[in-house]
This record gives C-alpha cells, structure tokens and sequence, in this order.
C-alpha cells in the first residue's frame, strides 16, 4: 500500500512540475525523486519533497522565473540528506552525490536557457557553499544526535532543505 501511495503522490508531484513549470521543473522533480526513490520508497521522502512545490507556485503566481534556483536547491538538498541518519560509513557520500547531480543538471539546463557565464558561475559557487553547508549539517548530526533527540529526524530534514531554499533565494540578489 505503501508503494502505491507513493506512486500516486510522486505522480501528481511531477504532474503539477510539468503544468505550472514546464520540462525543466519536472527534470529536476523527477530526478529528485529517482534518486530518494534508490534509497528506498517511503513516505517521509516524499513529504518533504512535495513542499518544493511552493517555490513553483510562488514562482508562477509572481511570474519570477529565477525561483527555479531555490526550488532545484531545495530538491537537492533533500536529496544530499538521503538516509543521512542510517547511511553506513561507505553509503554516507550516495546522498551528497545525488545532490550534486541535481546541481550538475540544473547547470546544464541554464546552459540551455543561455544563462550568460556570469550568471552560471554565481549559480555554481552559490550551489557548491550550499550543498558544503548541507553536508556540514549532515556530519555534526551524525556526531551529535544522541544530543538532539529531541528533534525528529524528519523535522531536522526539513529545516535544513527550507534554509538551504531560503539562501539560494537569497542569493539570486548578487
């Protein structure tokens, strides 16, 4: 049940990317949620992916096309977390590498756009320094979870997917 729940969910997540954003959005999306989707289904990947989606209504709502930055950041940290709390010493870099490959594609996709070098170089550094203090946050979880129990594992998840969004928002001011 759980798998078919999932499925649904990941359909009508990918289905609104393609309405209201277009290919690269979906891209991204799909991409995301392949790779969550390797380290097993469950629904706690998706519920913190689907939230992505306010970045695309805010984006369509505002006509701000540049909040496909943040969104993409988004996707990728929550794919740079994968398994961040059960990942084994030699599985703890699958998840930073997803990310990166969320970066890696989202670059590729602004070079189709004809983003100007300038501009992808920003992009670039700004998602690097991004994706670095999400793996930061990984290990000193790793380190010190017994010291923050209190916090869910899913709760602390997502507040590191919403900073990480919010600085690559904050970012697409340089």
């Amino acid at each position: 049940m759980a798998h078919l729940i999932f499925i649904i969910v990941e359909l009508l997540f990918l289905a609104v990317a393609h309405v209201f954003g277009g290919p690269p959005w979906t891209v991204i999306g799909a991409l995301a949620v392949v790779l969550l989707a390797l380290g097993g289904i469950r629904i706690e990947s998706l519920a913190i992916v689907v939230p992505s989606l306010a970045w695309l209504a805010l984006s369509h709502v505002t006509g701000i096309r540049e909040l496909f930055f943040p969104y993409s950041m988004y996707l990728a940290s929550c794919v740079a977390l994968r398994d961040s709390q059960r990942a084994t010493q030699r599985a703890v870099w699958l998840g930073p590498l997803g990310g990166a490959a969320i970066v890696a594609v989202f670059l590729v996709i602004r070079i189709l756009q004809q983003a100007t070098l300038r501009v992808l170089a920003v992009e670039f550094v700004v998602a690097a320094a991004i994706l670095a203090l999400v793996l930061v946050a990984c290990l000193w979880r790793r380190r010190h979870g017994e010291q923050v129990a209190r916090v869910t594992p899913l709760a602390w998840q997502a507040a590191i997917v919403v900073a990480s969004s919010l600085l690559a928002y904050a970012s697409l001011a340089m």
